[in-house]
């Protein structure tokens, strides 16, 4: 009864505390150092417990993600498109395995969560991280978050250049018009106006054979993908070819 009676003067005290402003003043340090301790108690125990338990999960990811001969990647993601459809979750065949894995283990959460979780595994692949040591490489990065941010400034995914290139696209010239009896089988009203990959071999002639149509977006986006390398690279070497033409009107300028 003792215990209970303290408890219950305890807590109306606390509230007086809190809700006399006067109070508040002149007990802040006390308050402050109070919440301070709560925090450090809940960074070293059920935060730190449930972001290692996190980290567990991802390292698991990761370890699934792992390289696998091809039979056996291909019986990985027959496995995951099974897992997708049970769930109801949309299956991209052409985005990366760990992608496939997170999404998979994830489910509907905010996709910028997921999107980071790939980011950091990723990362952590491409650092050759142990699954057995993923935790302790995300603590030492700073946590997931940190590496996140820690991406070089002039990083650009693989879906903002497929975006960028869609952009650039529409200003360049039209080199040719192609139109058959073949093609327009493959034609659909629907897609007017919709970007496809038309695959062609090179002839010795300087034409080009068409041999296929492809509309998968995962397709399409690889080649716009591709098409954002080459105007790169075009506007690199054009840089390029503008300072060397001004370093030499320099040279050319002194020697006068």
């Amino acid at each position: 009864m003792n215990t209970l009676m303290n408890a219950v003067e305890t807590t109306a005290t606390n509230n007086v505390v809190l809700n006399d402003k006067s109070s508040v003043v002149i007990n802040a340090g006390k308050l402050l150092a109070g919440m301070e301790a709560k925090r450090i108690s809940w960074e070293q125990g059920a935060y730190r417990v449930s972001n290692l338990e996190l980290y567990n999960v991802l390292a698991d990811c990761l370890l699934f993600a792992g390289e696998l001969p091809v039979a056996e990647s291909k019986q990985r993601s027959a496995a995951l498109e099974a897992f997708f459809k049970e769930r109801g979750y949309k299956y991209k065949k052409d985005s990366h395995i760990i992608a496939r894995v997170v999404r998979a283990v994830f489910g509907n959460i905010d996709r910028r969560r997921i999107s980071t979780y790939v980011l950091v595994l990723r990362q952590a692949q491409k650092s050759k991280v142990e699954p057995t040591q993923l935790a302790q490489w995300i603590e030492d990065g700073g946590g997931i978050q940190e590496i996140k941010l820690s991406r070089s400034a002039t990083f650009v995914s693989p879906t903002a250049k497929a975006s960028i290139a869609k952009t650039d696209f529409v200003n360049l010239p039209v080199l040719a018009i192609a139109k058959s009896e073949q093609l327009s089988q493959l034609a659909d009203a629907g897609f007017v106006g919709e970007d496809c990959v038309l695959i062609a071999e090179q002839l010795a002639d300087g034409g080009f054979a068409i041999r296929a149509l492809v509309r998968k977006e995962g397709a399409v986006n690889a080649a716009f993908t591709a098409l954002y390398s080459d105007i790169k690279s075009q506007q690199v070497a054009a840089k390029k070819e503008v300072v060397a033409a001004n370093d030499a009107d320099g040279a050319i300028a002194k020697q006068a």
